[in-house]
């Protein structure tokens, strides 16, 4: 599926970012620790957070993520940083981490 400017709406856009910023500037102790990503990438593969789940990992200077089933493939990982998160009815649930040194 080709990421187009068709699957974005400049109005609504517009209005949520300026709100997300004003919730930046309200907790900059917090801002320096995290960003807005789009999920143009992920939509372009395809990807299904409410059926997969995504992993990250750093390799010589780059990040690697791969996607898995969430019913096939349960992860298995020690320790974990949530990178990604998705508003669920009233809930922030992780859909995407990061593979943590222990």
């Amino acid at each position: 599926m080709a990421v187009t400017s068709a699957g974005y709406d400049t109005t609504s856009d517009t209005a949520f970012f300026a709100e997300i910023t004003d919730v930046f500037r309200k907790h900059p102790e917090a801002a320096g620790k995290y960003a807005l990503a789009s999920l143009a990438v992920e939509r372009e593969l395809d990807v299904d957070y409410a059926r997969q789940y995504g992993v990250s990992r750093i390799e010589g200077g780059r990040v690697i993520t791969e996607f898995h089933d969430r019913d096939s493939d349960r992860p298995v990982i020690r320790a974990r940083l949530c990178v990604k998160y998705e508003l669920r009815g009233q809930e922030l649930k992780c859909v995407h981490w990061m593979e943590a040194e222990e």
